[in-house]
């Protein structure tokens, strides 16, 4: 495997394209403004999920491979996703009592503030994902709902050293590992869907497929690059018709993934554009929130929508650069700290 081709590549990018792509969908499903209801056809945060799950899957395993240990693995995954997280939840808890129609008492003794607290630092958004009197009159009083993906990540990250052991220990053979993990994802996704409960489909059962297609694609590395201009046709052939024409879900994530990474190794010219700071990560768990207190007073309704929408994106950027770089990258590995210089030095 070339290491130094592996590293040059627009997973940054792709991984704020995706982000975004979230973001604006939320923004405009929030906002309810009917105006920007046309452009929802153009942000499907399905498929940005999806995307994150793939490149997941290759940089997880890539992360795994260079770990001294399982304890180094973790605690690396635990810095990069802990910090920014938990000050998120904590700081709407904390907060949010300003807008609340509680009084102090009943918001910060409620039953409700705790349980949001436990379920979302615990990673159970779904548990409670309001907080007392917070949003009753938004669509929906969800204060993140975005943050669900979270526990998906984690259980796959629980999950990957459990892949390893079986590979290494040479009770599963790799290829057939991958194959049944593969379609056992596809056989959970479609029943689920099949009975009207794509909440439970979409869940890390269900998104396992994608996660197992990024392991692939890192492991036959040099295979698939090798390959890549002659596999992407008949990719982008299976995944329009599986999408668009017969909305199956059976061979998808295999080519929507070799898109992924089609995308992540060609185009150069887009591999320092995140040069500046990772904010993909702060995007995605900031905007949700920000949204909701923008809906909350009224603005997109008092005001221009677009000019509104222009002031929210910009304000959600800017939490995730100062997060980058003040919360975030504080509490990742020095190699890690030093590629970030690099990158700005370059």
């Amino acid at each position: 495997m070339s290491y130094s081709r592996i590293n040059i590549n627009n997973f940054d990018v792709l991984r704020v394209l995706f982000a975004f792509t979230v973001a604006i969908a939320h923004l405009i499903e929030l906002s309810q403004v009917k105006t920007f209801e046309s452009y929802i056809k153009f942000f499907n945060t399905r498929l940005a999920i999806d995307g994150f799950f793939v490149i997941s899957g290759f940089l997880i395993a890539k992360s795994y491979e260079n770990s001294k240990s399982l304890k180094s693995y973790i605690l690396k995954r635990v810095k990069r996703i802990v910090p920014a997280y938990t000050v998120v939840v904590v700081f709407c808890a904390l907060f949010f009592y300003v807008i609340s129609t509680n009084s102090f008492s009943d918001y910060f003794f409620n039953i409700q503030f705790w349980k949001y607290l436990l379920a979302n630092l615990t990673f159970q958004n779904y548990l409670e994902p309001c907080l007392p009197g917070v949003f009753e009159n938004n669509l929906i009083c969800a204060v993140n709902g975005a943050l669900w993906t979270i526990k998906v990540e984690e259980g796959f990250y629980l999950l990957l050293p459990l892949f390893y052991f079986l590979i290494k220990s040479k009770k599963v053979n790799i290829n057939i590992l991958y194959v049944l993990i593969y379609l056992s994802s596809i056989i959970y996704f479609n029943y689920f869907v099949s009975v009207d409960m794509y909440r439970i489909a979409k869940q890390l059962p269900g998104a396992l497929a994608f996660f197992t297609v990024g392991i692939v694609l890192y492991k036959n590395f040099n295979f698939f690059i090798k390959w890549k201009h002659y596999l992407i046709i008949p990719c982008l052939l299976v995944f329009y018709f599986e999408q668009y024409i017969f909305s199956l879900h059976v061979f998808k994530p295999m080519a929507y993934g070799f898109m992924v990474f089609y995308l992540a190794y060609n185009f150069r010219w887009l591999n320092n554009v995140c040069k500046y700071g990772d904010i993909t990560y702060g995007v995605y768990i900031y905007h949700f929130p920000v949204v909701q207190v923008f809906v909350y007073f009224n603005l997109f309704n008092n005001y221009n929508p677009y000019m509104i929408s222009a002031v929210l994106l910009l304000l959600v950027v800017l939490l995730a650069v100062f997060s980058w770089h003040y919360l975030e990258l504080r509490f990742l590995s020095e190699s890690r700290k030093e590629r970030q210089r690099q990158l700005l030095s370059g």
